[in-house]
C-alpha cells in the first residue's frame, strides 16, 4: 500500500510542477459556460421585431387597411415596417435589410370589392429562415381573414364600390337604412362565433425556490461541457504509462520492489484523483461565479469519485491495446469526441435524434450529466450510480489484466 501511496505522490506532484495543460482544460468549460450561458440567460426576454418592407402599388383603400393593420398596439410589438418603392425594395432586400418584402400589387382592393381572386406577393430572405416564415404565417392568416370577410359582405363591399363611381348628390342615405340593417344583422350573427373565445392561452412560467427554473442555463451547461474536458486531463494521466514505456522510465520501476499491479493500480488511483480535484474545483466556480446550486454534497461527491474512477479505468484499459503513446493519443481524442456527441456535452440529450438514445447509453458523459440533473433535483442518482461502478469494476479488472501484459512485453 506505502508503494502505490508513494507512486501516487510522484504522479501527482509531478503534475502539479508543469500545471499548464491541466489549467487550460479546466478553464475552457468554464470560458464556454459563461460565454454561451450570458447569451442565453440574457434578462431581455424579447424577440427582435421582424423587419417587413411593403412595396403599395395599389394604393387604395385595401392596401392602406392591410398596412395600417400593422399599427396595432400587439402587431408593433413584433413588426416593424417600412414603406419602399419598386427600386428601394430590390435593393434592400438584396442586401438583407428585411426578413421579407411584401408587394400589394395593382388592383387589389378592386380585386376584393369585386370579390375576385387576387395575390399578395412576399419575398423571404434567404440568408434567414425562422422569421421569414413568421411573415409567411402571418400573411397567410390575414389572406384568410379577409378572404372570410369578403364572402360574407360581398353584398355590402358591391354597394361601398358603387358608392365610390357615385356622386354624393346622388346617394339617397334613406335607402340605405335597410343595407346597414342588413349588415348590423350579419354582424350580430358573426360575434356569436368570434366573441368570446372559446380558449384562450395563458401563459404560466414554473418557479422553483423563487427563480424561474428555466433559465439556470448555467447548471445545464457547466456539467455538460466539463465532463468532456474531464476525459481529456485523466487520460493524460493514463497515457504515461505507455510514455514511461517508451523513454525506460517503466522498465527501471519493474525492477524495482514495485509490481506490475501496483503500477497499473497507481495510475488508476492517480487519474481518479486528478478528475476529483477538477471535478471539485468547477463545482466551486460553478456555485461561486454561476450561482448554480448543486443539491446534496455528499451525493455530488460520491458520483464525482465513481465517475472519476470510471473514465481512469476505462483509458487505462483503452491504452493496453496500444503499443506506443502516438497511437494512444491518436485514438483517445476521436474517442472522447465521440461520447461528448452523443452524450450530450455538444447537443442536449434531448435534442439528439432518437436513434442516438441507444448509443447514448456508451457514453460516460451520458450518464454523468443525468446523474448530475438527479442531484440538482435533491435525487441520489441510484442508477446512474450503480451503472458507473459495476461498469467501471469491470474495466478496472480488464486493464488490470491486458495491462500486465502491455508493461511486461
Amino acid at each position: 500500500m506505502k508503494i502505490i501511496a508513494s507512486l501516487i505522490k510522484k504522479d501527482i506532484k509531478r503534475r502539479i510542477k508543469s500545471p499548464f495543460a491541466i489549467i487550460i482544460m479546466l478553464l475552457i468549460p468554464i470560458i464556454m459556460t459563461a460565454i454561451f450561458g450570458s447569451v442565453f440567460s440574457s434578462k431581455d426576454k424579447t424577440l427582435p421585431k421582424i423587419k417587413i418592407l411593403i412595396n403599395d402599388i395599389d394604393k387604395n383603400i385595401a392596401s392602406k387597411f392591410l398596412i395600417q393593420s400593422f399599427d396595432a398596439p400587439k402587431m408593433k410589438e413584433m413588426f416593424q415596417i417600412t414603406i419602399v418603392n419598386e427600386e428601394q425594395s430590390k435593393k434592400m432586400i438584396s442586401k438583407g435589410k428585411a426578413s421579407a418584402l411584401l408587394i400589394i400589387p395593382k388592383n387589389f382592393t378592386e380585386n376584393i370589392l369585386n370579390a375576385k381572386k387576387t395575390n399578395l406577393i412576399l419575398i423571404k430572405n434567404p440568408s434567414e429562415q425562422f422569421l421569414p416564415q413568421i411573415v409567411e404565417e402571418f400573411m397567410n392568416t390575414f389572406s384568410i381573414i379577409i378572404s372570410g370577410f369578403v364572402q360574407v359582405f360581398s353584398d355590402e363591399l358591391s354597394i361601398v364600390k358603387n358608392l365610390f363611381n357615385t356622386s354624393i348628390e346622388k346617394i339617397s342615405f334613406t335607402s340605405m337604412s335597410s343595407i346597414f340593417e342588413k349588415t348590423k344583422i350579419k354582424i350580430i350573427k358573426l360575434k356569436n362565433y368570434i366573441s368570446p373565445p372559446l380558449i384562450n392561452l395563458k401563459q404560466e412560467i414554473e418557479q422553483k425556490g423563487g427563480k424561474v427554473s428555466a433559465t439556470d442555463i448555467f447548471s445545464a451547461m457547466l456539467p455538460a461541457i466539463s465532463i468532456m474536458f474531464v476525459l481529456f486531463i485523466i487520460e493524460i494521466f493514463l497515457r504515461d504509462i505507455l510514455t514511461e514505456k517508451d523513454n525506460g522510465t517503466l522498465l527501471r520501476i519493474m525492477f524495482s520492489p514495485t509490481s506490475s499491479s501496483q503500477y497499473i493500480i497507481s495510475k488508476i488511483a492517480s487519474g481518479s484523483i486528478m478528475g476529483i480535484l477538477v471535478l471539485l474545483i468547477i463545482i466551486l466556480i460553478g456555485m461561486t461565479i454561476f450561482g448554480i446550486i448543486w443539491g446534496n454534497f455528499l451525493y455530488l461527491l460520491l458520483f464525482i469519485i465513481v465517475v472519476s474512477f470510471w473514465i481512469s479505468a476505462f483509458f487505462a484499459m483503452l491504452n493496453s491495446f496500444f503499443k506506443n503513446k502516438n497511437q494512444a493519443g491518436a485514438i483517445a481524442s476521436p474517442v472522447i469526441l465521440i461520447f461528448a456527441a452523443v452524450g450530450g456535452s455538444m447537443i442536449p440529450y434531448n435534442m439528439l435524434p432518437k436513434g442516438i438514445h441507444t448509443v447514448s447509453l456508451i457514453s460516460i458523459n451520458f450518464w454523468f450529466i443525468k446523474g448530475i440533473e438527479n442531484i440538482n433535483k435533491g435525487e441520489f442518482p441510484a442508477i446512474h450510480f450503480i451503472v458507473l461502478i459495476i461498469s467501471g469494476l469491470i474495466l478496472f479488472a480488464l486493464s488490470l489484466r491486458l495491462l500486465k501484459k502491455r508493461i511486461t512485453s
